[in-house]
């Protein structure tokens, strides 16, 4: 066997490991979110892509594209894709880093973003992890009025509002404190109906902290802009099981968001 063909054999056994790898991600992060969105499905569709791959090493001599033009034409838009994929991320990691709350200097309302809860009505650990995170806010800032913003998805029992309103009261926060906005089923919606139960002019610009977790920052700072806020970020920790997924589906949602949330 020459050394190319030792080459090509070593990394079709390295995307059969990553192809198997990816696939049990998904596996673990369907029984976390237990339904099939964008972050669940494409790990197990870029693990089948590694296996294809794979196939073709060992098999198959040669490029599959015969066409040197066409071959071109998809290797350029392929790099071009993974740059643009790669900026999204960066941007996505960092700005919870750049835009923290503790710029924020005094502000009168919190917006905490929802983001399921169980079958039981239970929150998810993600959830969790926002309202933690919102109730170290309030006990320094305590006169603050905190806006619990999620409506009701396809596998919740009620909506998310009411467990997150539950959750804060059971912990301290005084139900006076606590307006729910029970409607919302996306980002742009947290921000627009939580919008709508604050006593301000529509045209005036309100300094907001929210909270959400990492992954989430970059697209909900830009979603509060376009309704108003001047918002800054209270990041919560991902927990670890779906800290892949959920940075993967979060790319795709950052498109969809900047094409058609407005």
């Amino acid at each position: 066997m020459t050394f190319k063909n030792k080459g090509k054999m070593l990394l079709a056994a390295i995307l059969i490991i990553a192809g198997t790898l990816l696939c049990m991600n998904t596996v673990t992060a369907y029984r976390y979110f237990t339904d099939w969105n964008f972050g669940v499905v494409m790990p197990a569709f870029m693990g089948i892509c590694c296996w294809l791959y794979s196939l073709k090493l060992i098999f198959i001599d040669g490029p599959l594209i015969k066409n040197q033009g066409l071959r071109t034409a998809v290797i350029l838009a392929a790099v071009a894709f993974l740059l643009f994929f790669a900026v999204v991320e960066i941007l996505i990691i960092t700005d919870p880093i750049i835009h923290d709350s503790d710029n924020a200097g005094e502000v009168d309302t919190v917006i905490v973003l929802g983001c399921g809860i169980w079958p039981d009505g239970r929150p998810t650990q993600s959830l969790s992890s926002r309202l933690d995170r919102a109730l170290s806010y309030y006990e320094e800032n305590p006169h603050v009025n905190i806006i619990v913003s999620g409506g009701q998805g396809p596998n919740e029992p009620f909506p998310e509002a009411l467990t997150m309103k539950k959750y804060l009261i059971d912990r301290g926060v005084s139900e006076e404190k606590i307006i729910v906005e029970d409607k919302s089923t996306s980002t742009r919606e947290n921000f627009e109906f939580s919008r709508a139960l604050m006593d301000e002019p529509g045209n005036e610009i309100i300094k907001v902290v929210f909270v959400t977790n990492e992954f989430h920052v970059f697209r909900s700072r830009i979603l509060a802009k376009r309704f108003g806020f001047d918002a800054y970020a209270l990041s919560a920790p991902t927990p670890r099981v779906v800290l892949f997924n959920s940075y993967l589906r979060e790319f795709f949602a950052f498109v969809k968001s900047m094409l058609v949330d407005y």
